[in-house]
């Protein structure tokens, strides 16, 4: 007589292990953070982009404004010695009349736009040094800076060399 084999009840081999399913779980968050990630530094970037637009707009808009005002307080030569406000009735920007009323123009918060500020310096340059260096003396050309600042980036600058155009 032949020894009987006991039949096992056959494991089922249609499902997943629970190795496999904490591997895919794993592989899953992984890729969601990675996914997550980028739409983060999408929204970074378009924010920093939507801010130097405006920055742009603002320091356009400025330049716009000085570029419409007179050389110079004397219709020619000799220019204004004092770089500034000429009298204290010029106490707006509407009341200037001639670019080196802007020097030293400052907006702590620009209308519209409270986190931005700008400034503009005007100073007195000359052709033989490359207009680079202030001159103390009044020379036939004015170098204009124009900065806008945010408290997020930094501060994007222009600078403009106006002359008398005569």
């Amino acid at each position: 007589m032949e020894p009987e084999l006991k039949s096992h009840p056959k494991q089922a081999t249609g499902g997943f292990t629970l190795v496999e399913v904490m591997v895919v779980l794993i592989l899953l968050t992984l890729s969601f953070m990675v996914f997550l990630q980028a739409l983060n530094t999408g929204k970074s970037v378009r924010v920093k982009s939507e801010i130097r637009t405006v920055q742009s707009v603002i320091l356009n808009s400025l330049e716009q404004e000085i570029r419409a005002r007179r050389y110079d307080e004397n219709t020619s030569p000799p220019w204004s010695g004092t770089l500034g406000t000429d009298t204290n009735t010029e106490t707006s920007l509407a009341l200037f009349d001639d670019i080196d009323d802007f020097h030293q123009y400052t907006i702590s918060s620009v209308t519209g736009y409270p986190a931005f500020s700008c400034s503009v310096a005007v100073a007195y340059v000359s052709s033989s040094n490359g207009f680079h260096t202030a001159q103390n003396s009044q020379t036939n050309y004015k170098s204009v800076m124009v900065k806008v600042m945010h408290p997020t980036l930094s501060a994007i600058t222009d600078t403009l060399i106006i002359s008398p155009g005569f």
